[in-house]
């Protein structure tokens, strides 16, 4: 598979990076990848990565949900509980944060377009971004709208009231376009929605390289809080508030757990996601998944 040895920190450019540690891809591959990490931003980041002929097929797995809505596992039927409660929280959140009860809303990396879906019976009108063929059309078909692939992104000159990422930001080849295209697509009252793992929290630390949230090589970057607000605030975005995911710690450290033993110690990744969980309730910056709302700076 073709790769690409990344040098330069995607975010800042610098050069002055190190290496954390080696990861291993456990849903695919089974290959072995370098995290490191920007001395200058800290942002961390996968070296080397697929190239965008070869980063398809590090998804073609039943067990890639987001992508397929398939999965019989236990850690699928977990992750299909939890997203019942949670698409209606993210509605909540959209219209909390924008102030809005309806108004064009994107989603980019919206996979099978669950949460579109419930976006449009609320009243939004919705467009969605999604590279992956397979999961697109069944996002088109979900929802009976636009789904945008990237090439059509790009090309669009579509303003939007709410833009959101859903975890899908560490999964953008082009960081810095992808980036540059969302403030231009933004309505200059509008906001900005990211959802992204936190390599800074409890369950990160404890798991070190096996941390699922890792995701090598579909996960190409890897945040702190200090990380997201830099780059954002370098294409003019203003951070209006952050928080922690409650149920990312807890999933997370499940499937972490699966990744070092292969096998489910479920009272152990409970107590690990409890012990972040509390860390997160107490500094979200330090939450395993991190909410972030940003305004343009005007």
């Amino acid at each position: 598979m073709g790769k690409i040895d990344v040098k330069n920190c995607p975010a800042c450019g610098s050069s002055n990076n190190i290496k954390v540690f080696t990861a291993t891809d456990y849903l695919v591959s089974g290959e072995l990848f370098e995290i490191m990490e920007c001395k200058d931003c800290s942002l961390r980041f996968t070296s080397p990565i697929p190239d965008n002929n070869e980063i398809c097929n590090y998804y073609k797995s039943d067990d890639y949900i987001s992508h397929t809505g398939k999965g019989n596992s236990i850690i699928n039927k977990i992750y299909k509980i939890v997203q019942y409660f949670t698409l209606r929280s993210k509605q909540k959140k959209v219209e909390k944060f924008s102030q809005k009860k309806s108004g064009l809303i994107l989603d980019i990396g919206c996979g099978t377009g669950n949460f579109l879906k419930i976006m449009k019976q609320s009243g939004w009108e919705i467009n969605g971004v999604e590279i992956n063929d397979t999961a697109r059309g069944i996002a088109r078909n979900n929802t009976g709208s636009v789904i945008l692939n990237q090439i059509e992104f790009f090309e669009s000159h579509q303003k939007y009231d709410v833009i959101t990422l859903w975890h899908s930001l560490e999964h953008l080849l082009d960081l810095q376009k992808y980036l540059d295209k969302i403030s231009i697509s933004l309505n200059a009252n509008g906001v900005l929605i990211i959802a992204v793992p936190n390599y800074y929290s409890y369950d990160a630390e404890f798991y070190k390289q096996n941390w699922a949230a890792y995701d090598v090589p579909r996960h190409l970057y890897h945040f702190s809080y200090a990380a997201v607000v830099e780059l954002l605030e370098t294409f003019k975005f203003k951070l209006l508030r952050s928080q922690q995911l409650p149920f990312d710690p807890f999933y997370v450290s499940l499937l972490s757990e699966l990744s070092v033993r292969q096998k489910y110690n479920i009272i152990k990744a409970l107590w690990i996601g409890w012990k972040s969980y509390r860390q997160g309730r107490k500094d979200a910056k330090r939450g395993s998944s991190i909410l972030y709302v940003f305004k343009k700076n005007q």
